[in-house]
């Protein structure tokens, strides 16, 4: 039986299973990305998948697969095959080989794992980006922190997103159905002990602000 129909069959024992599906492997997606999509007409399902995920045991598979029908059918149902998914997920960030770094990430890294992790977190790979309305990002399935260029002249700044990014790794996320949480009570109250965070968000609205108008003028 292939992947989809099993999933399928126990995720919903008392419904038809009255479409069709295939599953492509990408290398486009980074980590253990995945995607699910309905082509409504054709009652066609397409499930794209990083080409890492062709080497997790079946179990898995079949759990990711039930975690994006609930997804795509907005449901909140639960099997043991998503309970594997999940912490699988979890446990990703510890087996991925840390090659990224930069200085100036690596600094603020330490900075804020050392006043407000003990140091216990492990560095994840630290990268550069280009961002501007987006400052920092944590990519769990590579156990990456991306942090916008625009804070590089800006310790403090840095660290607060920084800090923001390292709670997601901390914290990773909760699940049901298809959908995860991320910003959990535990994660906003861990947000607020960083000192002074409504005058940085302020600073940091002001710093994207200014860094917008330069780039619109830069046009004329």
């Amino acid at each position: 039986m292939d992947i989809v129909r099993e999933a399928f069959n126990q995720l919903y024992p008392e419904k038809p299973y009255t479409f069709t599906a295939e599953i492509k492997y990408s290398g486009k997606f980074n980590g253990y990305n995945a995607r699910i999509q309905l082509q409504r007409f054709a009652k066609h399902i397409v499930f794209s998948l990083s080409r890492n995920w062709q080497t997790v045991e079946r179990d898995i598979q079949v759990g990711l697969v039930q975690h994006l029908l609930c997804r795509l059918f907005k449901d909140k149902r639960h099997t043991t095959q998503m309970d594997l998914y999940q912490y699988f997920m979890k446990s990703v960030p510890n087996t991925v080989v840390k090659t990224k770094t930069h200085p100036v990430l690596e600094e603020s890294f330490n900075r804020v794992n050392d006043q407000f992790f003990s140091g216990l977190l492990d560095r994840p790979n630290l990268v550069v980006g280009n961002g501007v309305t987006k400052l920092g990002h944590y990519e769990m399935g590579t156990d990456t922190v991306n942090i916008s260029t625009i804070l590089m002249e800006h310790a403090e700044l840095m660290d607060y997103v920084m800090y923001h990014e390292l709670l997601h790794k901390k914290h990773q996320f909760t699940g049901k159905g298809g959908s995860h949480r991320f910003h959990t009570a535990a994660f906003r109250a861990d947000e607020r002990k960083f000192p002074d965070a409504p005058r940085l968000e302020k600073e940091l609205s002001r710093l994207v602000s200014g860094v917008k108008r330069r780039s619109f003028f830069s046009w004329f």
